[in-house]
C-alpha cells in the first residue's frame, strides 16, 4: 500500500466529503479504506468547512516538495474541488468561469453551421427513401440486438479489442487486470448504454444496458471506449504506474468535475481509431455482430456511417451549451434536437434529463472537448502519443 502524507489524506478526504453533498462526484476511489470509513461514518461536513479545507490545501501545496509538473496538476484538482464547493454554497460564478476552473478548458459554443453540415453528411451516409428521421428509425429497429445476445456480443467485442490492444501496446497492461461484465437495466434518470465502474486493484466492472442503444454497429465502439484501450486500460495503467509505483495519491480516485475527466473521455473516444481503420471497424462489425449481412448496406456505406456518427458529440456539446449557458427550457431543447432528425425522442429526453443531474450535467461537453483537445495529435494519435496519454498525468491546458 502506498504511503500517504497528511496532505494526501486531507486531499482525499476533501473529495470524499464533497461526494456526500453531490452523489456521484467521486466516480471511483481505491485509496486507503480507512479514509472512506472516516467519511462514511462521520457527519456530513458543512460546505463552509470544506471551502476552508480547500483553501488550506492550496496554501500548503508549495511546501510539499513536489516537482513543478505534479504541483501544477494537484493545484488544478484542488481548484476544481474548491469551485464545486463554491457552487454548492451558491457563489455567483458564470458557467464559463465554472468550466475554466473545473475542467481547465475554455467553454464556447461550436458553430451552428457545423451542425448544418452534419445533417447533410447524415443524409449522404444514410441513403434511401423517405425522410432522414424515418430512415434512422428503421435502422434502429433492424440493427437492434436482442437482449439475449447482448452479453455474448459485448464479451466478443471486449475479446477483439483486448487482443488488438495487447498486440499494439506490448507489456503495457498489468498482468492481473480483468473486466467483469454485468448486464443491467440502468435507471430512467441515469440511462446509459454502458458504464465503467472502476473498482481498483486493476479490475473494472462494466455495466451494459441491453435495452438502450444496443445496435450491432456499436459493440466495437462501446468496448474500445469502456475497456480496451479506453477507460479500463487508462485506469489500470495509471493505478499501477502513478499510484502504486510512484505513490501519487491523486490518482487513486476520479473526480467527475475535474480536468482529469476531459482527458479520460478524450482517450476513450479516440480508442477505436487507435485499434482499427474505419473500414476495419465496418468489416468486423458486419462479420462478427450482424445477424444477416446480406440484408445490410455495403462496407463503404457502413464506413461512411461510422465516420459521420463519430461527429455526434458536436451535437450533444451544443445542446448542453444551450441548456446550461443559454438556459433553453425543455421544449426549446427538444425542438433544437429534433431539427437534426437523427435522434429518437427517447434519446433526446434521456440526454436532457441527464443534464439536470448535478453530478453528470456537464458530461455532454466532455466527449467533444476531449476529442478537440486531443486533436493536437491529429485525427488518429500515434501509438507513442496515445501511450503517453494512458500512462502520464496530463492536463487539458498542456495540450492547447
Amino acid at each position: 500500500m502506498p504511503k500517504l502524507s497528511k496532505f494526501g489524506e486531507d486531499f482525499l478526504l476533501l473529495a470524499l466529503r464533497i461526494d456526500k453533498h453531490i452523489k456521484g462526484y467521486v466516480d471511483f476511489y481505491f485509496g486507503p479504506e480507512k479514509l472512506r470509513q472516516i467519511v462514511d461514518n462521520g457527519p456530513i461536513t458543512s460546505p463552509n468547512t470544506l471551502l476552508n479545507d480547500s483553501n488550506n490545501l492550496i496554501k500548503q501545496l508549495g511546501a510539499q516538495g513536489y516537482n513543478k509538473e505534479r504541483e501544477r496538476y494537484i493545484e488544478k484538482l484542488v481548484v476544481a474541488m474548491k469551485t464545486s464547493i463554491e457552487i454548492l454554497i451558491g457563489s455567483e460564478i458564470s458557467v464559463k468561469d465554472q468550466f475554466t476552473r473545473l475542467y481547465d478548458v475554455y467553454l464556447q459554443p461550436a458553430k451552428e453551421s457545423e451542425l448544418d453540415n452534419l445533417k447533410e453528411e447524415f443524409e449522404d451516409a444514410y441513403r434511401g427513401s423517405g425522410n432522414l428521421k424515418d430512415r434512422m428509425n428503421k435502422l434502429r429497429t433492424t440493427r437492434k440486438v436482442p437482449e439475449s445476445k447482448v452479453f455474448k456480443f459485448f464479451k466478443k467485442a471486449v475479446d477483439i479489442t483486448e487482443k488488438q490492444t495487447k498486440e499494439l501496446f506490448i507489456d503495457l497492461l498489468p498482468k492481473n487486470e480483468r473486466i467483469i461484465i454485468d448486464v443491467v437495466n440502468s435507471s430512467e434518470k441515469e440511462k446509459y448504454s454502458c458504464y465503467n465502474w472502476y473498482l481498483g486493484k486493476y479490475i473494472s466492472r462494466i455495466e451494459v444496458n441491453p435495452n438502450y442503444q444496443m445496435y450491432w454497429t456499436s459493440f466495437l465502439k462501446y468496448s474500445s471506449h469502456e475497456a480496451y484501450p479506453g477507460h479500463h486500460t487508462e485506469f489500470v495503467v495509471k493505478e499501477e504506474r502513478l499510484y502504486r509505483e510512484l505513490n501519487q495519491f491523486e490518482h487513486s480516485l476520479l473526480i467527475l468535475h475535474s480536468p482529469k475527466l476531459v482527458i479520460s473521455e478524450g482517450i476513450a473516444n479516440k480508442a477505436i481509431s487507435i485499434l482499427f481503420s474505419n473500414q476495419e471497424v465496418a468489416e468486423i462489425g458486419l462479420n462478427e455482430f450482424c445477424s444477416d449481412p446480406l440484408k445490410e448496406v455495403s462496407i463503404e456505406e457502413l464506413e461512411q456511417q461510422n465516420i459521420v456518427k463519430a461527429k455526434i458529440p458536436l451535437f450533444w456539446y451544443n445542446l448542453a451549451y444551450h441548456a446550461l449557458v443559454d438556459r433553453y427550457d425543455e421544449k426549446e431543447l427538444m425542438r433544437y434536437g429534433k431539427n437534426l432528425e437523427i435522434f429518437s425522442d427517447e434519446d433526446l429526453i434521456t440526454g436532457i434529463e441527464r443534464m439536470s443531474n448535478p453530478a453528470y450535467s456537464n458530461n455532454a461537453f466532455m466527449y467533444y472537448l476531449g476529442n478537440n483537445i486531443l486533436q493536437k495529435y491529429g485525427d488518429v494519435p500515434s501509438l507513442k502519443n496515445f501511450q503517453n496519454l494512458l500512462v502520464n498525468p496530463i492536463l487539458p491546458s498542456d495540450l492547447i
